[in-house]
């Protein structure tokens, strides 16, 4: 209810505001501009007319999808000068930019869940409160939310991968995170960070013999027609960042940023929502499309976890310290408790 109060208490400030006053943000992502089976997709119409409702009018919103102001790295950039709003990343292309602790959360086998992620990293977590306020004085960027976009699979164009022995010796692309290439070494691949816009090409002329999204993004980019084999190893969960100029951020008054914080909360559950349904049904599709998908059994996931955990796990702490690292773990463990 007090959320409620000051929210409507802001809006009679901000309505009072003259027209001239309002602010057009651009909102940006890489995926496909469809509301009804893409989740960031979602998210981004969500917050759009959100924002636009919770602050009065005095914030609206332009909305770019597929890349059409960069690729990630560039999104982020921009980000940072002020002249994109905000934009959908993945959190790692961050962290690898500006920001090398915020990769803590790339480390494989973490989360349980979608529901365990979002309890695990919401932003009014102590302990990752205090981690977005260290990027945003790295970075100049904030995180507004750490969303679930989706468990990631392996997939290769002709060897089928069933334990981390298979991956020996193959040209795996990732993206430009290090804790994902150090997971890659750990299996004895070589890690080939691609930027996502090139990776269909990269496929498809043999850069690379595989690569690691979730199935959501291998419909999307009709990654399936360039491989023929995907691997259900739920190794890692994508980390989703939405992101906005931190010295924007912080000019907002109380009643803007309660106001801005309450449409992104809004499209977190659009977010969430639409990539659940969406994570069922796309491996539907895959098998339709003509991919030969393999599940795992408990043992051969027990080595795909014994083959990456300890490694990724002891080089987070050299990077980190081992009491970061120790704490990060522990509040999962606490978030898993339902």
């Amino acid at each position: 209810m007090k959320l409620v109060a000051s929210l409507f208490a802001g809006l009679i400030l901000l309505g009072a505001t003259t027209a001239s006053a309002q602010q057009v943000l651009k909102l940006t992502f890489t995926d496909p501009d469809d509301p009804t089976t893409v989740a960031t997709a979602a998210e981004m119409h969500v917050l759009a007319g959100a924002l636009e409702r919770f602050t009065g009018g005095q914030i609206k919103a332009e909305i770019y999808p597929n890349g059409q102001l960069g690729d990630q790295k560039s999104m982020i950039q921009q980000v940072r000068r002020g002249t994109i709003g905000m934009a959908n990343i993945a959190s790692g292309v961050l962290a690898s930019l500006y920001s090398p602790k915020l990769g803590i959360v790339d480390l494989p086998f973490l989360f349980e869940s979608r529901s365990h992620l979002r309890k695990a990293l919401d932003v009014n977590n102590p302990m990752i409160k205090q981690l977005l306020d260290e990027v945003a004085k790295d970075s100049g960027i904030r995180i507004l939310s750490l969303n679930p976009y989706g468990f990631r699979h392996m997939t290769t164009k002709d060897k089928e991968v069933r334990e981390p022995k298979d991956l020996a010796g193959l040209k795996m692309r990732t993206m430009e995170v290090v804790p994902h290439q150090e997971m890659m070494k750990a299996m004895g691949a070589s890690p080939v960070p691609i930027p996502y816009l090139e990776l269909y090409t990269s496929l498809q002329t043999g850069v690379v013999s595989g690569q690691e999204n979730p199935p959501t993004n291998i419909i999307q980019q009709k990654f399936y027609q360039v491989q023929q084999h995907m691997t259900e190893t739920s190794h890692l969960m994508t980390v989703g960042a939405l992101i906005a100029n931190e010295e924007w951020y912080q000019k907002l008054t109380p009643e803007m940023r309660a106001a801005v914080n309450h449409a992104v909360r809004e499209s977190d559950l659009a977010h969430d929502g639409v990539g659940a349904v969406q994570a069922i049904l796309s491996t539907k599709k895959l098998r339709e499309f003509g991919m030969k998908i393999y599940t795992p059994t408990p043992d051969e996931m027990k080595k795909f976890r014994q083959a990456t955990e300890a490694p990724v796990r002891g080089w987070a702490e050299q990077q980190w310290g081992k009491p970061f690292v120790d704490g990060f773990y522990k509040a999962l463990a606490d978030a898993a408790k339902y």
